[in-house]
Parts: structure tokens; sequence; C-alpha cells
């Protein structure tokens, strides 16, 4: 009899032992709920605006010219960290998946097309940077009013910039192009006067052609990586803003006072210099 009053009592102090923990750990975890309010500015997820870092995304053909701004960018009050890709598709998809918050490579038709192809709604910010100088380049004339009748015409083989190249011929009052076409190649010349033959060849061995056309028509970088040189043009393409390279960003950092900044500064005479110099003037500044 002892023994089992012995064991009720201790089975009912051990029950209320464990009720007693229960109850105590509810009450020691209960943590009052935090607002939406509270956090927002943790540093974590907060503004797109405040910015001390900026991820800027470039072609391996734009190390240089970052280096050139980068001081300017500092002044500025931020820190450049960059990602380099070796194509024109990546930097794009890096911008899209937010492991960097601008790139700086494309041109505006570019854009315009990877966004439509792509689904996506990136902006380009003004002002824009620069754009690549499109000309006709000759070494047998200095003018296009010395070509001859017959002369052979060399063209880029893909849709732009062949367009480019007639659009500048029309814009000379060379050749006439069917209007109802909006991508004309040279199966769309109405009108040609001085009866020129035209020959394609991809962009970055048309240079090649030189000493066999009577001229090409090309971006003048290509003549600059063929070790030629891209001075003493005929003429140069009426288009060139509307291939301006600039900084590109998220749809929701269009109005970012920090993308604007960026594009701001650099707009400078040491930049200007650079795509004079080194670049051989073939990067036309857009503030010039």
């Amino acid at each position: 009899m002892k023994k089992r009053l012995l064991s009720m009592i201790l089975v009912m102090g051990l029950a209320g032992a464990m009720l007693t923990g229960c109850g105590g750990s509810d009450s020691g975890s209960a943590e009052p709920a935090k607002s939406e309010s509270e956090g927002a500015d943790s540093g974590e997820g907060g503004s797109a605006d405040k910015k001390d870092t900026i991820k800027i995304g470039i072609r391996s053909d734009g190390i240089d010219q970052l280096e050139v701004v980068r001081a300017k960018i500092e002044e500025a009050g931020y820190t450049v960290e960059e990602s380099v890709f070796d194509d024109s598709v990546q930097p794009n998809v890096a911008l899209g998946e937010g492991s960097i918050d601008v790139n700086w490579y494309q041109h505006g038709p570019y854009l315009e097309t990877y966004n439509a192809e792509n689904d996506t709604d990136f902006v380009m910010i003004e002002p824009k940077t620069a754009y690549p100088l499109f000309a006709m380049f000759s070494d047998k004339y200095d003018s296009v009013d010395k070509l001859p009748d017959g002369a052979t015409i060399g063209l880029c083989n893909d849709a732009t910039n062949q367009a480019r190249a007639l659009n500048m011929l029309q814009a000379e009052g060379l050749i006439t192009l069917d209007d109802s076409v909006e991508v004309p190649t040279m199966y769309d010349v109405k009108d040609n006067p001085h009866k020129f033959e035209f020959i394609e060849a991809e962009m970055s061995v048309l240079p090649q052609s030189l000493s066999d056309a009577d001229a090409i028509c090309l971006a003048a970088a290509h003549m600059v990586n063929a070790g030629l040189s891209a001075e003493g043009y005929l003429c140069t393409a009426p288009d060139g803003e509307d291939y301006a390279v600039g900084f590109v960003v998220r749809s929701e950092d269009k109005d970012a006072e920090w993308a604007k900044t960026l594009a701001e500064v650099v707009e400078c005479d040491e930049l200007a210099e650079y795509f004079e110099v080194e670049k051989e003037g073939t990067m036309v500044p857009s503030w010039k």
C-alpha cells in the first residue's frame, strides 16, 4: 500500500513538472511580431535608389573603358564592382538574374531586339555615352564624288549593318531605296544611277576586301581591328545617335538616382580622350 501511494505521488509530481515546463516555454518564446515597416531599412532589400556599391557588367573589350572612368564614379560616392563577360548575351542575362545592377556595352537597336526576343523590359539610361562611327572607306578615292560609275561597294552581310550602309549611300544621294522596306538590302535598291556593284562579307573580314573593292561600308572599329586606319573616311552614317551605347538597367531602376549619376559622371574629358586616342576615333562621345 505504501509503495502504491508513493508511486502515485511521483507520477503526479512529474506530470506537474511537465505542465509547468511547457507553460514556461510558451510564454518565454513569444515575441511581438515585427511590423512591415520595421527592418525595411536594415540594409537588406532596402530602396534600390540608395546604393553604395554599383555592380557593372561589361564585355572584355570594355575593361579599359571602365578603368578610365572608375575614379569619376568613386568621386560621386560609389564603389564599382565589375563583372566581365566574353559575349554580348551574358551581360543581359546577368542583369535579368540580378547578379549585376547595370551593364555598359550595347546600343539601342540591340537592346530593343533583346527585349523583344527575351520578354525583358531593360531600359537605357539617358544621357547615352557614345556611338560607334559607321563610315565608307576607300584606299583609292578621297570623296564620294570621285567614286566612278560601276564602282564596287563592299557591304556587311548582316541585315542591320547592310541597311545602315545603304541608308548612308542614299543620304549621300548616290542611290534610292524602296521606301516600303523597313530594313533594306542591296536587292531593295530602287534607283542606282551610278551602276554600283555590291558585294557582301562578314563585317570583321570586310576590311580584307578594301584593296579589291572601290569602297567598303562598315563600323570603323573593324578597320582598326584589322590594322588599318579609321581616318580619311569618305562619309559617315547619319543615324549614329540611334546606335549610341549607354548604361542599361532593369525597368525598376530607370529613375534611380545612382543610375542617372552614373550616366552623367562618365561624360568627362578623360573618356573623350580615350575614345579619340585608344579607340582611334571609332567611338564618338554623345556629349561632344
